[in-house]
């Protein structure tokens, strides 16, 4: 406008003013003349801007409307009948931005892979279902359940990511279908899925929330078709019930996922109820695993050990490091307790380090003092065959020690290559190359699979415990312990019964065809002294 108006007048202004210079008689004729010429000019700029102004009021009111969505969230309310340029711009900003807020709440509100509401929006229902519940006159129970997949990394790990992905979505669609429109589901964590009945639902009754999860694990857990893939994964899930369980949508979303978490703990049960018993469990837990990561550098760990004796010459082939942890108030803590809480913080790879330094300076000790040959076991720990220099640890450890690679034999679990197979494998493959014996422990409790075995360069197989304690009286597992010695036997192996308590227990190893045996019946785990004293007699 400013551009416009000294485009236009100040050489008009100028002319005149030099025409009437040069042409009037007098002062006072020029000076009306520019005056007239002054006010007439006024009024034709004022006619300008105010007809401008009528022009650009729809430009202004649309730039007020977008404002205030901005800072209100008010979607604009234009009039969109207009046909020219200024009436279009008005409907497409009215178009766009009802487009970019829908945009913007699904965001923020639904998972993008399952298209599922997420925990926020979750949260918001649940509290308008407790509002309408609270405002009957009879009193509802409600229960609210949360499922998750716990095997969603071993998935990801065997399938990839993208099949991970698939499976996810495969199983919301097929919850979405279970449940129906009178369940309100969404996806509240990687692997989980959290979900309640409406109040017009059947389901809102405290008496069918266990029948109703128990009909929901059932379908969850069966396998997918996942582009060719058959998937399957272990579902847990945890149960709360309003109002027993708390009040408001918060209080029941977290005691479900505390109750999901009492089930992924537990062994046996798939399904969970939250307990208050089990949140004073989870405060202790809290409180051990703050001790836990103190227990190294105030010297609270120590080391037991197990002898492993020949079954053909009975003598005392290695022994077997346990670790043991002296709490200042609780004092000895099992290792069933403070084990899982070390996997569980991640800080089970630095205690295993820790576990193969002592182990390996006590059996450095042993070789000074000229003791009989014996060699030391140690467990290696998921997390540990995730380091990809724990071959270069371990190594440097032995020679610090002055120690053979025979001196020293690695301990895996089955469920250590679950978790990332190719890395753990690679790692093994390494450990072997060097010349470290590897021992497979637990197998047949967990995921055992004939690939994987061939796989593993392996020197020792262990019977668990588990099935040698039932041995003489269950036919099952009886059954199970020969078929182990049989395939250990067949790979060349060497076989070790664990959990020998009983005369008559190790004459039925020992028939079996097993090797070495591990036990109760010849010692407990013992310190390092009292194990020079057992090996010595």
């Amino acid at each position: 406008m400013l551009v416009a108006f000294l485009g236009t007048h100040v050489p008009l202004i100028a002319l005149l003013l030099f025409f009437v210079l040069s042409t009037a008689q007098d002062i006072e004729t020029g000076l009306k003349i520019l005056a007239i010429a002054l006010v007439a000019t006024l009024v034709g700029t004022f006619a300008t801007l105010l007809a401008l102004h009528k022009l650009l009021a729809p430009v202004v009111l649309t730039s007020k409307s977008l404002n205030r969505y901005l800072t209100e969230r008010e979607i604009p309310n234009l009039p969109v009948g207009f046909q020219d340029e200024a009436g279009s711009l008005m409907a497409d900003t009215v178009t766009t931005v009802r487009k970019l807020d829908e945009l913007i709440h699904y965001m923020a509100n639904y998972d993008g892979l399952s298209g599922l509401p997420n925990r926020d929006l979750f949260l918001e229902k649940l509290t308008s279902s407790l509002s309408e519940l609270a405002s009957r006159e009879e009193v509802l129970s409600f229960p609210v359940l949360s499922l998750e997949v716990t095997h969603l990394k071993q998935i990801r790990s065997n399938f990839g990511l993208h099949l991970g992905d698939l499976y996810l979505r495969a199983l919301s669609q097929k919850l979405e279908t279970l449940l129906g429109p009178d369940t309100i589901i969404a996806r509240t964590g990687d692997g989980e899925f959290s979900f309640f009945p409406t109040t017009s639902s059947s389901q809102v009754q405290e008496s069918y929330s266990e029948a109703w999860a128990e009909r929901i694990h059932e379908a969850a857990s069966s396998q997918l078709n996942v582009a060719d893939h058959q998937i399957s994964s272990e579902i847990k899930i945890g149960i709360s019930v309003f109002p027993f369980d708390g009040k408001s949508s918060d209080q029941l979303l977290w005691k479900s996922e505390t109750a999901l978490n009492q089930a992924k703990m537990g062994a046996i049960s798939k399904i969970q109820t939250y307990s208050s018993e089990w949140k004073e469990r989870m405060k202790e837990k809290y409180l051990l695993e703050k001790d836990l990561r103190l227990a190294i550098p105030r010297n609270q760990l120590f080391l037991h050990y197990q002898p492993r004796v020949d079954m053909r010459t009975g003598r005392t082939v290695s022994a077997e490091a346990l670790l043991r942890w002296n709490h200042p108030d609780l004092g000895i803590v099992s290792p069933s307790i403070f084990i899982p809480i070390a996997e569980e913080s991640g800080f089970i790879a630095e205690m295993g380090e820790w576990v193969i330094y002592k182990a390996l300076e006590d059996m450095g000790n042993w070789k000074k003092k000229g003791l009989p040959h014996t060699r030391v076991s140690v467990n290696l720990s998921a997390k540990q065959l995730d380091d990809p220099n724990i071959t270069k640890k371990i190594l440097q450890t032995i020679e610090k020690n002055d120690l053979n690679m025979e001196d020293v034999e690695l301990e895996i679990t089955e469920s250590c290559l679950i978790t990332n197979m190719h890395s753990a494998l690679e790692i093994l493959g390494e450990l072997h190359s060097w010349g470290i014996p590897i021992a497979l422990d637990d197998f047949g409790t967990g995921y055992s699979s004939l690939s994987y075995l061939s796989k593993i360069p392996l020197k020792t197989l262990k019977v668990d415990q588990s099935f040698i304690r039932k041995i003489l009286t269950d036919p099952n597992s009886l059954a199970i312990s020969k078929t182990i010695i049989a395939l250990g036997k067949s790979l060349g192996l060497r076989i070790t019964a664990e959990g020998v308590e009983t005369e008559e227990q190790l004459r039925k190893v020992k028939d079996l065809g097993c090797d070495e045996v591990q036990g109760f019946y010849f010692s407990r785990p013992v310190s390092l002294e009292d194990l020079e004293k057992f090996v010595s007699n």
